[in-house]
């Protein structure tokens, strides 16, 4: 005898006729309900495949329509234009020496008393890149550092100012300026 078969006849013993029918109904009912839910997880789940694969087919026919040559020569064209505001020289010294001698002028032009122009340091970008951070270090009488500013954008490369320390009226301001520049080999 099969185990199968020993349960149905312990429950035929255990169960009266009408209770049999009973369970019998509940385990369809339960079984129906499964496979309705199962039914509909399954519709939502290829609702959610379909979905996914319109856009996938979207997304490769804007891969395959898009113009890659022409985007490359618009970056390429947006790298050069912001470049050629970068200072240039072949080496960090002469350089320093050329945003030294715009930062100094600036500061000439706008009449700022007393400027004490430095170079901090110099960072290495990538490639032949390398951040530049200036400081000035000046007193103004009526608005210098507006002129001072303004004279900026007048220099050879980038000027960018970056932090400003400004401690009281009779206090002289410090200017923190970034310079990019690109230091180019001087080999042919």
């Amino acid at each position: 005898m099969t185990v199968s078969e020993t349960l149905r006849t312990r429950l035929g013993n255990a169960l009266t006729p009408r209770a049999q029918l009973g369970l019998i109904v509940l385990v369809t009912l339960l079984g129906a309900v499964a496979a309705m839910d199962l039914a509909s997880r399954n519709a939502l789940l290829e609702q959610q495949l379909a979905t996914v694969r319109t856009e996938l087919a979207g997304r490769e026919a804007a891969i395959r329509q898009r113009d890659w040559n022409s985007v490359l020569a618009s970056s390429q064209a947006e790298v050069e234009a912001v470049e050629s505001r970068f200072w240039r020289g072949s080496t960090t010294g002469l350089v320093s020496a050329q945003i030294l001698g715009a930062v100094e002028a600036a500061a000439r032009t706008s009449q700022l008393t007393n400027p004490r122009v430095s170079v901090l340091r110099s960072d290495t970008l990538a490639g032949q890149a390398v951040l530049f951070e200036v400081e000035l270090t000046a007193r103004s009488n009526g608005g210098g550092f507006a002129t001072f500013l303004e004279a900026l954008t007048q220099a050879d490369g980038e000027l960018r100012p970056a932090e400003l320390e400004w401690e009281g009226r009779n206090r002289p301001v410090t200017i923190r300026l970034v310079a990019p520049a690109i230091i180019e080999d001087s080999a042919p």
